[in-house]
Parts: C-alpha cells; structure tokens; sequence
C-alpha cells in the first residue's frame, strides 16, 4: 500500500500530481495538434511534424508522467525514505522548457539551436532523477526484480535523452557526427525497450500487483524482461559503434523479453483477488495486446507499423491507465493526509491566484482575496 501520508517518504504531493497532469495536457496538445494537422499523418515517420509530434508524445506525455511517477513511487518499492524530495522543483521545469524547446526545433525544420539546447535541458533532468533514485536506492538496496528493473530502465532513460543531446549537436556538426556514427537507431532502440519497456515491467509489476490485490509469486520473469532487453541493447550498441553484423539478433531478444513480460502480467492476472478490475487497469493489461502484434509487423517487414503498434498501442495505453490510476491514488491519500483537501496543492493554487493578479493586473490582493488566504492560512493551522 502507498504510505498513509503522501509525501512523507515521497516528494510534496504537489509535485507528483502537477506532473502528471503536465503529461496529460502535452498529450491533449498532442491530439489536438494532429486534428488540426491530420495530413501529417500522410508524411514519413522522419518528417518535421511526425518528428515533432513523437517527440512530443514521448518527452512530453511519457517523459513527464515517469518523472512523476518517480517522485513518489521509489519510496514505496524500495521501501525507504526518497532523496531530496523537493528535487522535482528543478527537474519538472526543465523537463517542461526542454521539451517544448525540442519540439518547436523539430516543427520548425530541425532547427539546431533549438533542438541542442532543448536537449540539454531535458539531459540534466533525468541525469537528477537518475542520481536521486541512486541515492534513494542506496538507502536500502532493491533485492526484488521489478525495483531493479525500474533503477535500470531510469539509467537507459537517461541514456537515451543523453544520446539525443549529441545527435542533435551532431546536426550542426559535421566532425562529431563523423565520431559518433549518427547512433539514430540506437537512440530509438534504447529509448523504447530500455526505458520505456523496462519502466513499465518494473513499475507496473508493483503498481498492478498492489491495484488487483495480486500479492506473492515468483517475480523471475521481470529478471529475465531485464537480461534479454539489456543484452539487446549490448548487440545494438555493438552494431552501431563497432560495426558488427548481428541482425536479426537484437530483435530475437527483444521478442524473447517482451514474451517474458507477457507471461509475468498473465501470472499476475491470474493469482489477483480483486475480481473486477477498474477501467485504468484494464487498459494497462490490454495495452500488452499490441505487443505481439508489434512484434508481427516486425517480422512482415512493416518495421514503421510496428513502431507505431508499440509506442502507441502498448506504451501509450500503459502509461495513460497508470496515470489515470496512479493520479486518483495522490490526490485520495492526500485528501486523507490533509483533512479534506490536498493542502499542499490547495497552498501553491492559492500563491499562483495572488502573485498572478499581481503580475497580470498591476494590482495587489483585494481584501476578499486577503480574507480568503487568511481563512486557509487557518484552516492549515495545527490543533
């Protein structure tokens, strides 16, 4: 179970809760972006907008739901204190400026400016999240599979920003992209098995175990999720910097992975004691369906197709029922630390309502608005 008192060995509820809902409003603004711009669907994978649009589905939407997630979610797996809870007061604003600097940079051709220093930002966020989990693991070491899943997939998260930082300084130039190789498929390979996958084995492994009330079993398979994703990675790597021909032998281990998390979310399912399940969960499990058929598309050759299965079909359906799921749990348990409402989220409402009359009107609080805060300064009060 989440800790009685959010925040007390999470971050302030406020920072979970606003990042969610910041991943919720760049997919809104993702939607809304392809209703007004449906021809871009008609364009190739590497175009500016279907470019833009990606990555603002997975820096934006995925990016910042993770990120909150993270906030709350490694105190209750490795059963400790979170390192400098007051951390996201950083990260989650350069992740925000980050992303839609790299988005703008796409949609704007590839512009370079835009895109390095966009990439720059989001780099030094997750390398923070990354160290703050590290030091949160120190604390008490994670022994089960699916905490260990979810500090590796964390590190390829950040390899995986860290690795579009230097593809797009290698746009502007020419020497270091000569160094590099132009590593794009890596980029893509880690981001979406390493982060993406494993982040969702590790984590969903826990948060579906505690919402269906699916408790014991054997955990190998989410060990065995990590060790094939992990050495896939190993012969992409290899195949991009030393040059070596090992196709088709990544994408055998990762159908070999994503069989594995198949069979551990079936165990899952299978041994819960909550026989109906809400709607969130629902769409996490069916979220697993597009595995299979992403993997299928794979193999008949339609490579863009199959991306298009995993990311949106599976990562998409994942990500958005655990937000949906993983939101309504914050702000319940913060109503019940707070004594009604989340005082936390109630006291950063309250500071935006006065300084943004001051900001956009010229005017300080009026007296009602005086009045008001006065009563909440109370109602926060001890007994």
């Amino acid at each position: 179970m989440m800790p009685a008192r959010l925040g007390a060995d999470g971050a302030p509820p406020a920072l979970p809760i606003g990042s969610l809902l910041l991943g919720a409003v760049a997919l809104l603004v993702g939607a809304v972006w392809l209703l007004l711009n449906a021809g871009a669907l008609l364009a190739p994978l590497n175009s500016p907008s279907m470019v833009a649009i990606t990555h603002l589905f997975t820096m934006g939407f995925v990016g910042l739901v993770f990120a909150g997630t993270l906030q709350q979610l490694p105190a209750v797996m490795f059963v400790t204190k979170l390192a400098w809870p007051n951390l996201g007061y950083v990260t989650t604003p350069l992740l925000l400026i980050g992303t839609a600097a790299v988005v703008w940079g796409f949609a704007a051709g590839f512009e370079g400016a835009l895109l390095t220093s966009g990439a720059a930002a989001v780099s030094v966020a997750w390398l923070l999240l990354l160290v703050q989990l590290i030091v949160t693991a120190s604390r008490r070491p994670p022994k089960d599979p699916g905490s260990r899943a979810l500090l590796i997939s964390v590190a390829y998260l950040a390899l995986t920003v860290v690795l579009g930082f230097l593809l797009a300084a290698a746009r502007g130039q020419p020497e270091l992209a000569r160094a590099l190789g132009y590593p794009a498929r890596l980029h893509f390979t880690v981001g979406l098995f390493g982060a993406f996958l494993l982040g969702i084995a590790g984590s969903g492994q826990k948060l579906l175990s505690m919402f269906a009330l699916s408790k014991g079993g054997a955990q190998w398979r989410v060990s065995m999720v990590t060790y094939f994703v992990t050495a896939a990675l190993l012969a992409e790597g290899l195949m991009a910097f030393a040059h070596l021909s090992l196709r088709p032998l990544p994408e055998l281990l990762l159908a070999v992975g994503a069989l594995f998390q198949l069979l551990e979310v079936r165990q899952i399912y299978r041994r819960r004691l909550r026989k109906r399940l809400e709607p969130p969960i629902k769409r996490y499990l069916l979220a697993h369906a597009f595995l299979p058929l992403a993997g299928l598309l794979a193999l008949l050759g339609f490579e863009s197709a199959a991306a298009v299965s995993f990311l949106l079909g599976f990562v998409g359906l994942a990500v958005s029922g655990m937000l949906v799921k993983i939101h309504h749990h914050l702000v319940v348990g913060c109503r019940n630390a707070g004594g009604g409402r989340c005082l936390a989220v109630r006291l950063v409402a309250s500071r935006l309502r006065r300084r943004g009359a001051v900001l956009l009107g010229g005017r300080q609080p009026t007296a009602a608005g005086r009045e008001r805060h006065r009563r909440y300064r109370a109602l926060r009060a001890p007994p």
